[in-house]
């Protein structure tokens, strides 16, 4: 705050400065670098009417972008001139761009004020329009402070004095001013102390609805985290009432969010909610698996439950996500790869027997009955599997295929049906979801079924009766919806005959059946395979596309192929890899038929233990040089026994 500097010395400084442009001694800092700013800019000292007001659209725009200031500080404009009313001063506020979107006053005063320098709605109170004052100084250097008289640069403001302090936000710029103006001979240095407290009282309900607007947001966005969680998620206090649960935890529950806030978790469902035990133990868990029994059957859970505490470490409430199992399912095939990638478009072939091999598949794809792929191995039977899922309306669901051939017999059981944690030695933490689980909402495909040993194939037609399994170790049915597809190389109903396969299983299995054919009785469709497989495999590996000479091709239809398609690729891909030139020669494929044909070493004839022992006891002798006692040593027996084997099979020590 300051009072009005003695009138002489401020007048001849005033009339010094805008004739010369020296400023005497005693203007305060401020007001002459303010003077400075104006006749650089070139304003004309002789002047001071406020020569721009905003047109209607303009003003009408300022006011709403300037709507919350307006808002907060119209209560503190009210109490302000209620205290200066009826003594000629008027209440301004001015945004922060300098134009003025609010007056209170006498009438007498704005009547002066408009008159003598168009102080109106709308004007824009900059020092480049009408010199310095209180309110462009303080927008400019954010302070406040009090201008009167010949402290103004330009003469028409010179009758008048205004004091003003900046309305500024919590990063410290200025959002606006507020000001006070009346006539001279009226200045008082406590208006600015009044002004200034208005400010600052306008700048703290500012601030409060910032931090509150930031906490809505804060809200919002935490809010809309949660909703979109694809996890259930509930909060609940000490004594267990609920106080949040999002949109997917609603509906996993079978409840609604709005609802349930405020009861207690155990009156929303009818089982007892697995988060209780964390209130009385305060040990929370992660991703521990649950089923709870309701009303309508099991509900089975992946489930993380943390513990709140306060700053003195007590327990005031629990956050609990769940979601449901076969969530977790789909994204463990997600991540294991148990998806089909082949379709219709993939099995290669025009003959009649391959034909009709897809029609049935395709009649399969449409049904929801299990399917019995019989053929060689190498036939494709997986990939007519993968075709048949992928045109059904399981096509959105995992496809999970397992060899029966290819797991020992104690494991098979866990793979298929998945055991509870303890269920033998050696079991995970937790247990593990067998491949039925894991297919639930899809298709499984068990290859090589016939290999299946007959204890399993009992539990196995159990499964696709009731459509649903108990892990190894466990005592819950947990529900299966999954479409079965087998497969085998061998000829079940022979099986079934000799009593290697069950034959209720068959009967289960072979609703819709479909004999691939092998290779050799599909007559022309080698030349495509062969076309489009080498195509394929020249372009994997990089080459340029190779073609197989009339003679090799000839010598291709020739062969039996005993292992179907899958041993035509491989003789592809190695006759590829070899070729010395774009053209695969006719003796290239001799070659390498040949050599597919040889095979491994038949074994040697078995020895007779007494010829073996002849052998091991030269080869001690020898590596000891003759020294008995050492060769008896390395031989593990007496030197007398040694000694009798050597005169029994006439070896010579040395």
């Amino acid at each position: 705050m300051k009072t009005q500097p003695a009138f002489p010395s401020l007048k001849k400084a005033w009339e010094t400065f805008t004739a010369t442009g020296t400023v005497l001694p005693g203007v305060p800092p401020l007001v002459a670098t303010a003077w400075q700013r104006c006749r650089h800019l070139g304003v004309d000292p002789n002047q001071g009417f406020c020569t721009e007001v905003l047109p209607a659209p303009e003003y009408a725009a300022h006011l709403a972008a300037n709507a919350e200031l307006l808002e907060v500080a119209r209560p503190f404009l009210t109490s302000l001139y209620e205290i200066v009313q009826g003594s000629g001063f008027a209440v301004v506020l001015v945004d922060r761009d300098g134009v003025v979107i609010e007056v209170r006053g006498d009438p007498t005063i704005l009547k002066a004020s408009a008159s003598a320098l168009n102080f109106v709605p709308g004007a824009v109170w900059r020092e480049d329009i009408v010199g310095n004052t209180a309110v462009g100084t303080a927008l400019r250097e954010k302070v406040p402070l009090q201008v009167a008289g010949y402290e103004h640069y330009c003469r028409a403001h010179h009758p008048w004095a205004c004091s003003a302090a900046p309305i500024l936000g919590p990063d410290g710029t200025a959002w606006g001013a507020l000001n006070v103006s009346g006539v001279l001979r009226q200045v008082h240095p406590h208006t600015l102390g009044m002004v200034v407290a208005a400010a600052r009282a306008i700048e703290g309900q500012l601030a409060m609805r910032q931090a509150t607007e930031e906490l809505r947001l804060q809200h919002k966005y935490q809010e809309a985290i949660v909703e979109s969680m694809s996890d259930g998620l509930l909060t609940i206090d000490r004594s267990g009432h609920i106080t949040y649960i999002n949109a997917t935890g609603g509906r996993i529950l079978g409840v609604d969010p709005k609802k349930v806030v405020g009861k207690f978790v155990g009156d929303i469902v009818d089982f007892r909610p697995v988060v209780l035990s964390v209130l009385e133990s305060g040990h929370g868990y992660v991703d521990r698996e649950f089923m709870v029994k309701t009303g309508s059957g099991f509900k089975h859970f992946i489930k993380t439950a943390v513990p709140i505490r306060d700053e003195n470490g007590n327990l005031t409430g629990v956050v609990d996500t769940f979601r449901e199992i076969k969530r977790v399912r789909k994204m463990v095939n997600q991540m294991v790869g148990a998806t089909a990638n082949f379709t219709f478009a993939d099995i290669l072939g025009e003959s009649r027997e391959i034909a009709e091999c897809v029609r049935l598949a395709k009649i399969a794809a449409q049904s929801s009955s299990t399917v019995l792929l019989q053929g060689e191995s190498g036939t494709g039977k997986e990939l007519f599997a993968q075709a048949v899922h992928n045109e059904s309306n399981r096509r959105e669901g995992p496809f999970v295929a397992l060899n029966c051939a290819a797991l020992p017999r104690e494991l098979i059981e866990s793979e298929l049906f998945g055991y509870e944690e303890g269920a033998f030695t050696g079991a995970s933490r937790g247990g593990r979801p067998g491949k039925f689980e894991l297919a639930s909402g899809g298709t499984i495909f068990l290859d090589e079924i016939g290999d299946m040993p007959l204890d399993m194939q009992a539990k196995l037609l159990r499964v696709l009766q009731e459509h649903r399994v108990v892990r190894l170790g466990g005592s819950h049915y947990i529900d299966c919806d999954v479409r079965v597809i087998a497969a085998t190389n061998k000829d079940l109903a022979r099986e079934v005959e000799e009593g290697n396969f069950r034959r209720d299983l068959y009967y289960r299995l072979n609703v819709i059946s479909i004999l691939i054919p092998p290779l050799r009785q599909r007559g022309a469709d080698l030349e495509l395979l062969v076309e489009r497989l080498t195509e394929k495999i020249s372009r994997k590996l990089g080459h340029e596309v190779h073609v197989f000479a009339p003679g090799a091709l000839q010598i291709l239809r020739s062969y039996p192929w005993p292992g179907n398609v899958r041993e035509l690729e491989n003789v592809i891909e190695r006759a590829v890899n070899m070729a010395r030139g774009k053209e695969i020669s006719a003796a290239e494929v001799l070659r390498l038929l040949k050599h597919q044909q040889a095979g491994p070493a038949a074994p040697a004839e078995p020895l007779a233990i007494e010829e073996l022992e002849k052998q091991a006891i030269r080869r001690a002798l020898q590596a000891v040089d003759g020294n008995i006692s050492l060769a008896a040593r390395l031989l593990k027996i007496s030197r007398n026994t040694l000694y009798n084997k050597l005169k029994k099979y006439q070896i010579k020590a040395s």
